[in-house]
């Protein structure tokens, strides 16, 4: 009781509010016995000290005497000065929230965006492809790395059509994962930083930030990127929805060049995000849905001469928690323990089938959506 009273009295607006209201209370109280009439009678002492401490003013209540008179300067000062003061604390406030804002320090108050954690040189390409694919509106984008404030001000000055948001830390720290707002995230990214002497093995902390992602958000859907195709097997473990490769396509665009040339500037047109020619996906007309593939190839044919590649679809698959009974019973409780202590979640995310030119007696189900190239 008594550590919440000292810091109550330490309080900047209660100190002010409590000048505001002994200069209200004394000023009524000692106004009464300087004059007389209407401005004594009831609370109106009271409310002429509040307008005259606010400098509205109203008129409707006025000293006549010169006691009066000299008081009211007193009390106009003293208003004045806990207004000023008043003022200057709550511009203070939202200036430290705008500091710690651009250094990175505040929870962000935003849903349905993406995080992207740790910075390299591919970042800004990343970035980029999200701000040119982003046609339905302006994205957020929370980044979490270590970079400085002027660097910050740099990227939210460059990507306009983007609302970037920061949060400075180690994105393998839960605490910094929940002022990114972790929780209503819609997508997270991890990519390595770059490589330094500091750093052994970069994919050893996209692994662990996975792992703490998903520990703290299961069902969130988590991208990683990693260095070595050795790390793929504990990536999965941690449970990322979708992993790539640095050196995977590198490596197959170089051989193309030798083996295969004219496939390797195919594959740059097709994914590149300017090009017209890029893969997009689109929904499926309705009329579609349980009709043979070769009808819907020949619809976005005729309709603006694309050529449809393939369909996909995001399954929602049953958890292993969706199982267990809803009244938590001991066998369904020890059921729950093995399996977290063996590292199996209990609640599966959902994953893409995806279904390249596919047989002519494929049928279109409900949930496709198409894959084509304009």
């Amino acid at each position: 009781m008594r550590h919440w009273f000292r810091l109550l009295i330490r309080n900047s607006f209660f100190q002010v509010g409590l000048g505001i209201f002994l200069v209200m209370i004394l000023g009524g109280l000692v106004l009464r016995m300087l004059e007389i009439g209407k401005i004594t009678e009831g609370e109106a002492p009271f409310w002429w000290a509040i307008v005259t401490m606010t400098t509205v003013g109203y008129g409707d209540f006025a000293p006549k005497t010169p006691e009066g008179r000299m008081f009211a300067v007193l009390v106009m000062f003293a208003g004045i000065s806990l207004t000023a003061m008043f003022t200057a604390i709550i511009s203070s406030i939202f200036v430290a929230k705008r500091i710690r804002e651009e250094k990175g320090l505040e929870k962000v108050n935003i849903k349905n965006h993406i995080i992207l954690c740790g910075w390299n040189r591919n970042a800004d390409k990343i970035i980029d492809s999200i701000q040119y694919l982003a046609e339905r509106g302006r994205k957020d984008i929370v980044l979490i790395n270590d970079l400085d404030e002027e660097e910050i001000a740099r990227l939210k000055t460059r990507y306009r059509k983007i609302r970037l948001h920061f949060v400075a830390g180690d994105y393998t720290s839960e605490q910094v994962l929940v002022k990114a707002n972790l929780e209503v995230a819609e997508t997270v990214i991890i990519i390595p930083s770059d490589i330094s002497d500091s750093i052994h093995n970069p994919d050893d902390k996209t692994i662990l930030a996975a792992l703490t992602i998903k520990g703290l958000e299961p069902n969130i859907r988590l991208i990683a990127y990693l260095h070595n195709r050795e790390n793929l097997t504990h990536i999965k473990r941690a449970n990322a929805n979708e992993v790539v490769i640095s050196d995977d396509f590198g490596a197959y665009m170089l051989a193309s060049h030798v083996m295969d040339p004219g496939i390797p500037q195919a594959v740059n047109r097709l994914l590149d995000n300017v090009s017209k020619n890029r893969f997009k996906r689109v929904d499926i007309p309705s009329e579609f849905i349980g009709k043979p593939f070769d009808n819907l190839f020949n619809h976005f044919r005729k309709k603006n001469n694309s050529i449809l590649v393939g369909v996909f679809s995001e399954e929602e698959n049953l958890g292993i928690g969706e199982v267990l009974s809803a009244d938590t019973s001991a066998l369904d409780a020890f059921i729950e323990r093995k399996l977290k202590e063996g590292g199996i979640s209990l609640m599966e995310a959902s994953k893409i089938s995806l279904e390249i030119n596919p047989g002519s007696n494929y049928r279109i189900k409900d949930g496709n959506r198409a894959i084509i190239i304009p």
